[in-house]
């Protein structure tokens, strides 16, 4: 074997030293503009699941809250539905059983006090005042004590179609203008954005004559475009936009699920009703309806109450007989009163006692 002399050795360590410096020289040159395609793909997922994540919890501040202002809505349409059938019942029993005396000249006055105050009309000789104390009796008091509150019913459309209104303007202008101005402006201009800088590390790659690197970097092309589709890109606050599922505005999938929904349930808030993005809710609203259910209509403590005073009042008869009268218990003692009520015939009075009225 030949040896080699110390300064033969020094020189060729000194060439492989060298050697390996410019490897790793040229290492750390290819790092700077070479990508790694699979952590691209890593990383779209991740950042996708971190966008979705973010919008459910959004999502959560208010559920469905188109659903539910829409529910709120028609709570309240019911209570105003119910309220007018109960306005009409207290009508009919406040007048039907009031105690109200007839004034001519006002046209003020109970069923029974206007009845009396045709008999006594009619008494007199004026039979043309009579029928008109009778019209008023039996028909013009009816529609206006208990049918012209119904007359109001028809009205709960009003608000509905103004809703209609309102929810068709801001779906065909303000919807449809972010929705599509984010799928077909926002989301493609990332895209290109992302092509661009790709393609261009591409070129760099062969270029510097790195043929390996621009394979690598043209493999990654592909993740890095719909990575910036997907997910978009970061804005001054660190936060994903102008993507297909960005977690913030402008944002295909945050318009669509968070913006619109908000923004319609703000534009259809009927007149009174809950507003679910101000802070109302569908459970005081059906809470509500409920109570207006419950407690608007007359009792029957307050009919009883009210056709006990009737009897006591027209049939002159005690507190006591009358109670006994109203119970269904004791209509033979009532009926030598009520033969001093008006229009009451032989009839009536014999179906409460047969000895009331004689052949």
């Amino acid at each position: 074997m030949i040896a080699l002399t110390p300064a033969v050795s020094n020189d060729l360590a000194a060439d492989i030293q060298h050697s390996m410096t410019d490897l790793q020289q040229r290492a750390v040159e290819l790092t700077d503009y070479v990508a790694n395609p699979i952590q691209t793909w890593i990383d779209t997922f991740e950042t996708a699941g971190l966008n979705l994540q973010s919008i459910a919890t959004q999502f959560q501040a208010y559920p469905f809250v188109a659903s539910q202002q829409i529910a709120a809505n028609f709570l309240h349409y019911g209570s105003s539905y119910v309220g007018y059938y109960q306005a009409a019942a207290n009508g009919a029993v406040g007048y039907y059983l009031g105690t109200i005396p007839y004034n001519v000249k006002t046209n003020v006055g109970s069923f029974i006090p206007r009845l009396q105050g045709a008999v006594t009309e009619a008494q007199v000789g004026n039979i043309s005042g009579a029928v008109s104390t009778l019209y008023q009796a039996l028909w013009n008091e009816f529609v206006l004590q208990v049918a012209h509150p119904l007359e109001s019913i028809p009205q709960i459309i009003n608000p509905i179609t103004a809703n209609l209104s309102n929810a068709s303007s801001y779906l065909t202008v303000t919807a449809m203008s972010n929705v599509l101005g984010s799928l077909l402006t926002n989301v493609p201009n990332q895209m290109e954005l992302a092509l661009g800088a790709a393609l261009q590390n591409v070129y760099n790659s062969f270029a510097a004559g790195d043929p390996v690197g621009g394979l690598i970097n043209a493999i990654d092309v592909p993740g890095e475009v719909i990575n910036a589709g997907l997910n978009g890109s970061l804005n001054a606050k660190g936060v994903y936009i102008s993507g297909l599922i960005s977690e913030s505005t402008p944002s295909f999938l945050s318009y669509l699920a968070l913006t619109t929904p908000q923004g319609l349930a703000s534009k259809i808030v009927a007149p009174n009703a809950q507003n679910i993005m101000s802070g109302g809710s569908l459970s005081y609203a059906l809470g509500y309806l409920g109570n207006v259910v419950t407690t608007g209509f007359p009792t029957p403590q307050i009919v009883f109450d009210n056709l006990l005073n009737v009897i006591r009042t027209y049939a002159g008869i005690p507190s006591a007989a009358a109670a006994a009268a109203a119970n269904g218990s004791g209509f033979a003692a009532l009926a030598p009163a009520a033969s001093a009520l008006p229009g009451l015939s032989a009839g009536v009075l014999k179906a409460f006692d047969p000895a009331a009225v004689t052949n």
